[in-house]
């Protein structure tokens, strides 16, 4: 870690620990994983009493930022508000962006017993969801190239074959990652998690990116060929419908609909 954000946490836990509600301070993100250039911003979680997270919660103000304890250009803490509950939910049902940004989390200040083995935990490759993940993947694989992108192209409808060949790409690079049991880090770095994988398609990345750059149902199928080809997920085109309706079209049943289908 750089001097400057060392000195950059230092001063925040100096500015924080007196404030009761405050339970701990973690680190995150590029600076927990040992990857942060000299300008980068600091991540940290900061971890509140239960009762400051409700009434943070009530006010919307999760966000922390605080540019007065960074003593280098442009730097500054980007920090999110959340409780000890948040944490234990994580460890047990968090979804793979939360936890890759726990990936080499440590306690900068804590008042919570054992919670570098709890930060552990949730940064830990939920095993117990990856055959059903690839599964799931590549029914929107199979939906996405051999039914969608051929409406749009039928159609001639930008939007629906944009929509297709993103998804496409995203679950490709989905089950590339499932298969070497890598968490997927966030959209933003997704295509850089998919180059690092040691496992995956001759050509992927460059195949994705001419996709996207100039996007056709022809590329979309080729894309989708050569994904089943690298990994058999053991379904058929109909049991992929099957899936992808009870994923994407009847996903409000057992708990509320994602915001996009509200």
């Amino acid at each position: 870690m750089y001097e400057h954000h060392q000195n950059a946490l230092d001063n925040l836990v100096k500015l924080l620990k007196p404030d009761p509600t405050i339970l701990a301070i973690v680190t995150a993100g590029s600076i927990a994983q040992g990857k942060a250039r000299e300008g980068s911003d600091v991540d940290v979680y900061i971890v509140v009493t239960d009762d400051s997270f409700k009434e943070r919660q009530q006010q919307h103000q999760l966000a922390y930022t605080n540019h007065d304890v960074c003593d280098y250009p442009d730097g500054y803490i980007d920090g999110k508000i959340i409780n000890q509950r948040f944490l234990e939910l994580a460890a047990l049902q968090g979804s793979e962006p939360t936890r890759y940004s726990f990936l080499g989390s440590t306690a900068v200040y804590s008042q919570i017993s054992d919670l570098d083995d709890l930060l552990q935990t949730i940064s830990t490759y939920p095993e117990q969801n990856r055959e059903q993940n690839l599964i799931d993947f590549y029914s929107q694989i199979y939906l996405y190239a051999f039914y969608f992108a051929g409406e749009a192209a039928k159609k001639d409808n930008p939007y629906l074959l944009s929509h297709s060949v993103s998804n496409l790409v995203l679950f490709s690079g989905r089950a590339i990652l499932a298969i070497n049991r890598q968490l997927f880090p966030c959209h933003k770095g997704l295509m850089d998690a998919v180059q690092d994988a040691s496992n995956k398609p001759e050509n992927f990345i460059q195949m994705a990116n001419d996709l996207l750059s100039a996007p056709n149902y022809e590329k979309c199928m080729d894309l989708a060929k050569v994904m089943l080809g690298f990994h058999d997920p053991g379904i058929s085109f109909e049991q992929a419908v099957s899936l992808f309706v009870s994923n994407n079209e009847w996903n409000w049943i057992d708990h509320e609909p994602p915001l996009a289908d509200r």
